[in-house]
């Protein structure tokens, strides 16, 4: 299949069985060790209810059933007093008791009542009341934009002709908030799987990042909805229609589809449900049908996208009525990819799910963040794959298409991202330190062009400046913080793209940069190292510990300067070898293939020098 599409996206493999989608890290004393699992259904249908929400009262905590209604309770996380909220957006919610909950506890909630009398009478020659109600919640979710720092999880599966294309899974820092929606989404780990195809993956982060329900103006790349608009522009551009109505005492709940005027493919239709008497919004769906959307153009000449279809949901937590938050963002994508040179057509589907947990209790950054990536795809690549990333912070338990996806990769496909070594797949920018390899001179960037600027001395005639090699390595520590413990994961990278060599491609080029990487990598064995023996283990150790990062960082610096200067900036073949058993020796690694077709070159180059000059 040829390149396709515009950008490169994030992640997805699911998760452990038993994995599970909690909101606090606490003490096990005085908890319960029983866990329960179960699944939430519709009890007149009997039908699963997708991603019903399991909320702790008066705690910051809860979970989230995953597609199929399936949930997970883990052992030691509830006390049996404790109860949960269950709801789902159009069922009537349930309090439930831990106590009473069975090894294996299905739950029923009931269909919410619609009264289509009801709807008849509000909509009856009110034309205008609709409009004000959308347009007074709205103005209310548009100023809600205090940022909510939080935990996120992202899932993606896409699929190429009905067949697993892509998993992608990740846990990130985010900032969202209703007025601004996601402004950012940091991953801290993840893993990928793909199928052997010559295909761009779709950057799925960057249309979350541009889906702004409420904020005036919306993102030029996204088709915008009504929330963008002012309300007579709302007014102009948009039908509303009544299509449900409840009127259960004070839950005052409507289903509002507000329709396009006119059929462009740049206005969202959306589907709104809310509550009247409590002036909030549980839920917005949007589609889009048709559209020439800036992120899904093909990108080789004459090729071309149809039947593009856009759908996304945002649902909130209005648990704080006067301080909502965005609790879970969806998105569904597919359209036909038109090759031109036969005509193949190529039909793609995608969906991704972002769920936001522990809010205001986000990972610690991380320590030499790999920033520059153009994308988050890249990113993931480059973080070391940690598995205590996947005991701890919780997502959903493992539904019947991620298993699918599962074991399809599993004999089709390449999973990416589950150790440290190096991916030859997909290639990220980072290349980890390994043992048994030699990081080769070509696989750094390119040198920038020499500085054009000149300047004409006193007495000097015009020269150019002149710049040097340069190794860019990286020392990329990520700390878990897990009841009031640090636990770190790290790895020792070089930036292949920021790095290069002003010599010639040679084997003692070679073995100049390896020396450079092999102290990185005995500088990060000694940080973590002291990190334990000094016993650091609580979050308030953690800025202490990032100053000794910083220091030992300046100490391998000066270090590296002294290399630069013993070795003639790696021009020196007896200063490099030198050095060479001296690092090798404290690293326990020995390079001698590496060495000895140094030492010959070395040797042929004097012997081809000795020979010019007879």
């Amino acid at each position: 299949m040829q390149q396709t599409l515009k950008t490169t996206h994030f992640f997805k493999f699911p998760p452990q069985p038993g994995l599970l989608f909690f909101l606090l890290f606490c003490s096990l004393t005085g908890f319960s060790q029983q866990a329960w699992k179960g699944t939430v259904y519709d009890a007149k249908s009997h039908d699963p209810v997708p991603f019903a929400t399991l909320k702790l009262l008066g705690k910051d905590g809860g979970m989230i059933a995953n597609e199929d209604g399936r949930y997970y309770l883990p052992a030691g996380v509830f006390l049996k007093s404790d109860s949960v909220l269950v709801s789902s957006v159009g069922y009537v919610s349930r309090r439930i008791a831990v106590r009473s909950l069975k090894d294996s506890a299905n739950i029923g909630l009931t269909p919410m009542v619609y009264d289509l009398k009801e709807v008849n009478i509000v909509a009856k020659g009110q034309p205008d009341y609709l409009y004000q109600m959308v347009w007074n919640i709205c103005q209310k979710y548009r100023k809600a934009d205090e940022k909510t720092f939080t935990k996120a999880y992202f899932s993606f599966l896409s699929e190429c002709n009905y067949e697993p294309l892509e998993i992608i899974e990740a846990y990130c820092n985010a900032t969202v908030s209703c007025g601004d929606g996601l402004t950012q989404l940091t991953p801290k780990n993840g893993r990928i799987g793909l199928t052997l195809r010559n295909f761009w993956s779709l950057n799925t982060t960057d249309i979350l990042k541009h889906l702004f329900p409420f904020t005036n103006g919306g993102h030029y790349t996204i088709p915008l909805s009504a929330g963008n608009f002012s309300y007579h522009s709302f007014k102009q551009l948009y039908y509303v229609n009544l299509v449900k109505h409840s009127g259960e005492g004070l839950n005052m709940n409507y289903v509002l589809r507000l329709v396009p005027k006119s059929d462009s493919g740049k206005l969202f239709e959306s589907t709104i449900y809310l509550n009247e008497h409590e002036n909030t919004i549980d839920r917005i769906d949007y589609t889009v049908k048709n559209i020439d959307f800036y992120y899904l153009r093909a990108q080789i000449r004459g090729d071309r996208v149809d039947s593009v279809n856009l759908a996304w949901s945002v649902t909130f937590d209005n648990s704080n009525k006067e301080l909502p938050k965005i609790s879970r963002m969806s998105l569904d994508y597919s359209l036909l990819y038109i090759e031109q040179t036969d005509n193949r057509t190529t039909r793609l589907s995608a969906n991704a799910e972002l769920i936001f947990y522990d809010v205001n209790k986000p990972y610690l950054n991380t320590l030499g963040y790999l920033g520059d990536q153009p994308n988050d795809y890249q990113r993931i690549m480059s973080i070391p794959y940690d598995s205590v990333f996947w005991m701890y912070p919780g997502v959903t338990p493992e539904s019947k298409k991620q298993s699918r996806f599962r074991d399809f990769f599993r004999s089709n496909g390449v999973l990416l991202n589950y150790g440290s070594g190096l991916n030859k797949f997909v290639r990220s920018v980072y290349l980890p330190w390994t043992p048994d390899r030699n990081l080769e001179f070509y696989e750094l960037g390119t040198a920038p062009p020499a500085s054009k600027t000149t300047y004409i001395p006193a007495r000097s005639p015009r020269t150019e400046q002149k710049r040097g090699s340069q190794i860019l390595g990286i020392i990329l520590i990520n700390p878990v913080d897990i009841n009031d413990s640090l636990h770190l994961s790290s790895a020792t990278l070089v930036n292949a793209r920021a790095s290069f060599m002003s010599e010639r491609q040679s084997y003692r080029a070679t073995a100049f940069i390896n020396i450079i990487f092999d102290m990185y990598e005995l500088k990060r064995r000694e940080i973590i190292n002291r990190f334990h023996a000094m016993k650091y283990g609580t979050q308030t150790s953690w800025n202490e510990f990032k100053d000794l990062y910083e220091k030992e960082l300046v100490n391998l610096q000066d270090s590296l300067q002294h290399l630069n200067h013993e070795t003639w900036e790696g021009t020196n073949v007896d200063m490099i070898r030198v050095w060479y058993e001296h690092v090798s020796a404290k690293l326990g690694v020995k390079r001698t293939a590496l060495i000895q077709r140094m030492m010959v070159e070395d040797q042929e180059k004097k012997k081809s020098k000795k020979h010019k000059t007879k």
